[in-house]
């Protein structure tokens, strides 16, 4: 476990100066793009720098894997072959501050994309998305406020963290905290948290977001010993059922 942690820390580090070379790489081709922005794969993502002056993208903005950003197309040829005519097509492309896009999202030129927003996998953004928003399809649109999905991710997120205990248990070994470096809200906060090996500036880069987190959250359980005999539980109930 020690050496898959080194080694999982030298990739993230890969990741992070080939993220932070590509983006200096944009800037100097003359893209405004803000603080704390990050690209997840660079080797699969496509960024238009025919007019590099016609993408801005704000701060800690997520850009994932296929992740498309076109500030022109060349329909313009279909004209010039059937109608004789030549129309260019360029157009701005904004992105706001605080934005996540899902896998092989695709924004097209003419786009405003405001902060605060998530852009679900493989979706089509071919008109502007509000700020404080979730927008997902192909053309995407927007299906709940950011709000609404916030709410509704912390009912899901503690039984998704008992049904992955319970695969760990399937495959016939016994958790380990470990396990849970992403699903440690479910047994960590302000009480406990130095007892853990995890990293938490994984999740919370700033030294401040990372306190204000502690004031708030209140772990549904006081540890793992007490998460992990609620998984029993569960497990017991549901094989009772069965």
């Amino acid at each position: 476990m020690f050496i898959k942690k080194i080694i999982d820390k030298i990739q993230q580090l890969r990741r992070e100066r080939s993220s932070a070379a590509y983006i200096d790489w944009l800037r100097s081709k003359g893209m405004k793009i803000g603080n704390g922005s990050y690209i997840v794969d660079t080797r699969d993502i496509v960024v238009d720098t025919s007019r590099p002056e016609l993408i801005e993208i704000g701060d800690n903005v997520r850009l994932n894997k296929g992740t498309q950003i076109l500030s022109h197309d060349w329909a313009s040829y279909l004209f010039v072959n059937a109608y004789g005519d030549y129309i260019p097509a360029h157009d701005k492309v904004t992105i706001g501050s605080n934005v996540w896009t899902g896998r092989n999202v695709t924004i097209l030129r003419g786009v405003t994309i405001g902060s605060n927003v998530l852009i679900g996998n493989g979706s089509i953004v071919t008109k502007d998305i509000p700020d404080n928003s979730v927008a997902v399809g192909s053309p995407a649109k927007v299906v709940m406020t950011l709000s609404d999905y916030y709410e509704k991710r912390k009912k899901q997120y503690l039984d998704e963290t008992v049904r992955c205990a319970i695969a760990i248990f399937d495959t016939g070994r016994e958790p380990v905290p470990e396990d849970f470096y992403d699903d440690y809200p479910a047994f960590v906060d302000a009480r406990n948290y130095k007892d853990y090996n995890f990293n938490y500036a994984r999740q919370f880069p700033k030294k401040e977001s990372f306190e204000k987190w502690l004031e708030v959250h209140k772990a549904p359980f006081c540890g793992f010993d007490e998460f992990m005999a609620h998984v029993r539980t569960v497990m017991e109930s549901s094989s009772q059922k069965d």
